[in-house]
């Protein structure tokens, strides 16, 4: 009876290669997507030659397979969800015109779809406007353009100046020859005609406000910049402001910026740092080796050191896992899943 016994224990003891040849290439959570979905039911791991399906959501438009596999340690190319057109209140108000058989405030539609319109109550179609029924290409509807009833060519608002005002009082709409009359901001010179006319449907050109004395307004904005200095509305000529940029931002180009001729000088440039969050490394399954924060802003060529998380190991041929931020950039390396059947490792 013995003697029976132990071959059948050595057999139960028998260490799983198969199950340890399917963890090898495993893959951690599949990447999002998008305005899209994954329709199958989440894991923290997969096998290789696993499975997940996408499907975009609604008015989207899905481009490349919805099928998407573990390969080697790494999905195969997610698909994108190419959005829809569309049509807001304030969009149709510009154009006075409305849906001509939804009573919506904004439609979302499809690529190729064909969206109908027709003119707002007291306004007519302009002359030589577009077509009414419009179709979406490429995420754009071009709207056509209504006008007063009462009026053949009638115009808008008039169109804003940058350092200049209307000083006539503003209408919706204007009729045909009407006109308003611009004047300059402190410190700005006009160029062109202050008087503006409504003229067959479209305002004659503008004026534009030019500093003078080559004074400047409020210097640009920088993304992910400040101005240290005090800010005024003018600046004279020749005066100048300093900028830095926000923490583990990196500046390219001068900090003083000076008003030269009623312009500023070439403003820098913040390049942002390189960025390791907590989904980044969930979806490698790694952890950083000496911190435990959720997440890491590094400056360039800094060096950020990676460790598999628990119940996984490197995956063959992984990349190293030190580091260095280049380009905004870090190259992170892979881990799979520790087959657990062999006992620990």
């Amino acid at each position: 009876m013995k003697a029976w016994l132990l071959p059948t224990a050595v057999f139960l003891l028998w260490p799983d290669f198969s199950s340890q040849k399917d963890s090898e290439g495993g893959c951690g959570r599949p990447p999002a997507v998008d305005n899209g979905d994954i329709i199958d039911t989440l894991k923290e791991t997969y096998l290789q030659s696993e499975s997940v399906n996408y499907q975009c959501q609604n008015f989207y438009i899905m481009e490349g397979s919805s099928r998407v596999t573990c390969q080697n340690g790494r999905w195969s190319q997610t698909p994108s969800c190419r959005g829809p057109c569309t049509a807001s209140e304030e969009d149709m108000r510009e154009h006075n015109i409305k849906l001509r058989w939804k009573t919506w405030d904004k439609i979302s539609s499809e690529d190729r779809d064909v969206v109908e319109f027709e003119c707002r109550r007291d306004y007519k179609p302009q002359p030589n406007a577009r077509s009414f029924r419009v179709t979406c290409m490429n995420r754009k509807l071009d709207f056509p353009d209504c006008i007063p009833i009462d009026s053949e060519g009638g115009c808008g608002r008039p169109p804003p100046v940058d350092n200049g005002d209307i000083i006539d009082t503003l209408k919706e709409t204007y009729l045909q020859s009407e006109s308003v009359n611009y004047q300059c901001q402190n410190f700005s010179i006009m160029e062109g005609s202050s008087r503006v006319t409504c003229q067959n449907g479209r305002w004659s050109q503008t004026p534009t406000c030019r500093d003078s004395k080559g004074g400047c307004g409020r210097p640009p904005p920088v993304d992910n910049g400040d101005i240290i200095d005090t800010l005024k509305e003018t600046y004279l000529q020749s005066e100048s402001v300093n900028y830095q940029c926000q923490n583990f931002y990196i500046m390219e180009g001068s900090s003083r910026v000076t008003c030269q001729n009623g312009r500023w000088s070439q403003t820098p440039t913040c390049r942002g740092p390189c960025t390791a969050s907590e989904e980044d490394m969930r979806e490698h399954n790694i952890k950083l080796r000496w911190k435990n924060w959720d997440k890491i802003s590094s400056e360039d060529r800094d060096v950020v050191e990676f460790e598999c998380r628990r119940d996984y190991k490197p995956q063959p041929n992984a990349r190293s896992f030190r580091v260095t931020c280049m380009n905004r950039k870090l190259d992170f390396p892979d881990c799979i899943p520790i087959d657990l059947t062999k006992g620990t490792t």
